[in-house]
């Protein structure tokens, strides 16, 4: 355990874990509140005669904050004693609290290990899934978040979502065929439209169908990878009938239709794309 120094009724430490403070903090009884630092995140724990009974990080309350804040390596702790607040999230014992995080901790050492994880690996949709896989809310917003361009750490991080929970999400992602690594667009794609195009027509795509859009534009993307020439207006042709056609709703396919031409038209410039009246 880390030493913690008493200077003028503050705590200022850096440590390894935010386990190790406050195992200090609880077995001295201590009540006020520790502030965790790093790079440009911060939280808060607040603990009344050794017992946490409150965490926040932003918008991110009770145990989930606790255990995101468990992630953080070298972080700096200051620690304000007297310092309460009336709310209560972590109804547990410190005891089980502590438990908890000592835990997690030696879960996320064992996966580390086995299977070394690059928090800035950016993983992309997958068209097609092997299996049949159940998704809870929470599951389904880490889901839209693969995009090809959002690191791990970086979902993680708007999520509010410990590294430790993100790793058993993306590992049933995987075993379903869900997701895979690399680029999520096809390089003739880029050729083809270009990045700023695609991402314009997916956010009309998301208007129609919802969170399947990004795994529904690769799909057709991929379609046309076995075409010679990236750069011709029969592609962009290709892929909005593509697109269209997945949409169920007409209402949808006809607001999308229009819209997307509109941008292909913008886009390209070619008069073979503009709006068809």
């Amino acid at each position: 355990m880390p030493a913690i120094k008493n200077e003028q009724d503050r705590v200022n430490q850096e440590a390894d874990q935010l386990t190790d403070v406050l195992t200090f903090l609880c077995t001295q009884k201590r009540t006020g509140k520790l502030r965790v630092s790093v790079e440009k995140k911060f939280g808060e724990v607040f603990i009344t005669d050794g017992r946490i009974i409150h965490a926040q990080c932003e918008q991110c309350v009770g145990l989930q904050a606790l255990f995101f804040m468990l992630a953080w390596e070298n972080g700096t702790y200051n620690f304000t004693p007297k310092d309460t607040i009336d709310k209560t999230t972590i109804e547990l014992e410190a005891n089980r609290v502590l438990s908890m995080l000592a835990q997690r901790k030696d879960e996320w050492q064992r996966i580390s290990q086995d299977y070394p994880l690059n928090r800035n690996a950016v993983l992309c949709l997958l068209p097609e899934a092997r299996g049949m896989i159940r998704l809870k809310k929470e599951e389904w917003d880490i889901l839209v978040k693969i995009d090809g361009r959002r690191s791990l750490q970086e979902i993680s991080d708007e999520l509010y979502i410990a590294p430790l929970d993100l790793v058993k999400i993306i590992s049933r992602f995987r075993e379903a065929g869900l997701i895979g690594e690399g680029t999520r667009y096809p390089e003739t794609a880029y050729a083809a439209f270009g990045e700023e195009f695609l991402l314009s027509l997916e956010r009309e795509l998301n208007l129609a169908v919802g969170p399947l859009a990004p795994m529904l534009l690769v799909e057709a993307l991929k379609d046309l990878e076995e075409t010679p020439e990236p750069l011709t207006t029969d592609k962009i042709e290709i892929l909005l009938k593509k697109l269209t056609n997945v949409i169920p709703v007409e209402e949808n396919r006809l607001r999308f239709q229009q819209a997307a031409r509109i941008l292909a038209f913008q886009f390209s410039g070619d008069d073979m794309l503009s709006p068809k009246e």
